[in-house]
């Protein structure tokens, strides 16, 4: 997906509109004005404000993607799962705004599509974690006694969580920082 220079316009001011504010906030007038353009211009650019917000999950989708293909090409190890947990810290602290509306994904419940939309691309990384832990512990790289699928919802629910709490917090800690810290304790969790 590539976006033109304004349609990036139009996703980052939507991003910021609804992390600073809720999804409710965000109307094509709003945005419009957040951008200095007339209603009928950002038409010209998104069909409607369902297509904003598509959008916003694609260029999430796309955002992570160079980091689950890195992880896809790596050896099934410990050190994977680690560099999973802080490759995803560090990208969700260079996108605050986009961390905090992509975690906040009870904004997207009322919409079938949106709320499809995010269900996928959380399975398609959770897959992704999910096949290193599972190669992993194949190869007897880490334990056995917690079943892949279990580890997986540890760690991403740990993300999850951690993500919350910074976003709540007004993002008043560094999240690579605390999201490196996870990433060692989980490794001291998981490792033989």
């Amino acid at each position: 997906m590539e976006l033109s220079k304004r349609q990036q316009q139009i996703v980052d001011a939507a991003i910021r509109i609804i992390a600073d504010n809720g999804i409710q906030s965000l109307t094509t007038k709003r945005l419009a004005a957040e951008i200095g353009v007339t209603e009928p211009a950002l038409y010209r650019h998104f069909k409607n404000k369902q297509e904003i917000l598509q959008t916003i999950i694609s260029y999430f989708k796309i955002t992570m993607m160079p980091v689950l293909q890195k992880l896809r090409s790596s050896q099934p190890e410990a050190e994977c799962i680690v560099t999973f947990v802080k490759e995803h810290f560090q990208l969700l602290e260079s996108k605050p705004y986009l961390a905090k509306i992509i975690f906040a994904e009870p904004i997207f419940q009322n919409d079938a599509i949106l709320k499809n939309s995010i269900l996928t691309m959380m399975t398609e990384s959770q897959t992704v974690l999910h096949d290193i832990i599972q190669n992993a512990a194949q190869n007897g790289k880490i334990r056995l006694d917690i079943s892949a699928v279990n580890l997986t919802r540890l760690i991403v629910g740990s993300m999850r969580l951690l993500v919350t709490q910074w976003s709540m917090s007004g993002m008043m800690f560094n999240l690579n920082s605390e999201g490196s810290h996870l990433a060692d304790d989980i490794y001291k969790m998981i490792r033989l």
